[in-house]
């Protein structure tokens, strides 16, 4: 009986509370439906972070125009390294799938020299290495990396690369001992520390009877005038043999990229044989990127700052 009156007069209570609860709600124009429905949109928002205030580039939100927040991502900016690169002309025909496969390390820039069609080329063949040298040179000027070295195609062996120091006549032990820290320093550096042929004297322009063995002494005084402007034209040229050096940025930036063009061009337009043209750059390179025309450092000095003491070469 008392279990019975106690439910009736909690029944009671219950229904006078939702009388009250009802007649609050239709003062202020809502139901009892509105209040147990759930907004999943609402939920969704607040989930979303809230923008932040707009303090510069610390700000990870912003507001799109679409009233949903899209995140800005803060950069960094990645450098890539730029360390090296090979330069070096060749033929058609020559294989040079070495240099991408063993020194990977080194960007590698080839240009065929009798094929318009390759994707790297000269425009023509000729001056041999001295003109794929000098057009990286103009192509490049603004690109170039900490440290260029100028190959010759050939890998190695005694005939095509005798004058290779290394003990398998190889340029790619060559390329690997280069002590690179000492060419940024130096700013230019022949691959061949042996003298001869080159040193103690190459060329001498006003020779009465010019060298046989320098096809481009009887030429050079007229092309130094070409290559070199306004300078005296050096009484002796001297430099170990056979055009393959390296040379660093700052170096090649020593002269604007005109004096390249303009050396470029004399390859490019001289009425030269080849072996002329390219003589005589042989013994300029070492006067293009900033050493005395007589440049005959000392053997053993030599292999201790462009190799290393450790490397064993050919002597």
């Amino acid at each position: 009986m008392r279990l019975s009156l106690r439910v009736s007069a909690a029944a009671a209570l219950i229904i006078l509370t939702l009388v009250l609860v009802c007649r609050n709600l239709k003062t202020k124009g809502e139901s009892l439906q509105d209040i147990w429905h759930f907004d999943t949109g609402s939920f969704r928002t607040s989930l979303r972070p809230k923008p932040e205030p707009d303090n510069g580039p610390q700000r990870k939100w912003r507001v799109a125009s679409d009233n949903k927040p899209a995140l800005i991502y803060q950069t960094t900016e990645i450098v890539v390294p730029n360390q090296g690169a090979i330069v070096m002309g060749k033929r058609k025909e020559e294989d040079t799938a070495w240099v991408g496969a063993e020194l990977s390390e080194w960007r590698s820039v080839i240009y065929t020299v009798d094929d318009t069609n390759a994707p790297t080329h000269t425009p023509k063949n000729k001056g041999r290495e001295a003109l794929p040298y000098l057009q990286y040179l103009v192509d490049h000027y603004d690109d170039l990396p900490d440290v260029v070295v100028f190959l010759h195609s050939h890998r190695d062996g005694v005939i095509a690369g005798w004058h290779i120091d290394t003990m398998d006549y190889s340029n790619v032990d060559s390329v690997r001992a280069l002590q690179k820290e000492f060419v940024q320093q130096a700013g230019f550096v022949n691959l061949r520390c042996q003298l001869s042929p080159g040193c103690p004297s190459a060329i001498q322009p006003f020779r009465q009877l010019p060298n046989p063995e320098s096809p481009g002494e009887a030429h050079y005084a007229a092309a130094w005038k070409q290559l070199f402007p306004g300078e005296p034209v050096p009484r002796e040229i001297a430099a170990p043999c056979c055009s393959q050096f390296a040379v660093s940025r700052e170096q090649i930036l020593q002269r604007p990229r005109t004096d390249y063009q303009r050396m470029y061009d004399w390859v490019m337009d001289n009425d030269l044989p080849d072996e002329a043209t390219s003589n005589i750059m042989e013994y300029s390179w070492h006067i293009v990127f900033g050493k005395d025309p007589v440049f005959c450092p000392d053997l053993f000095q030599c292999y201790a700052d462009v190799y290393g003491e450790e490397v064993i070469f050919n002597y």
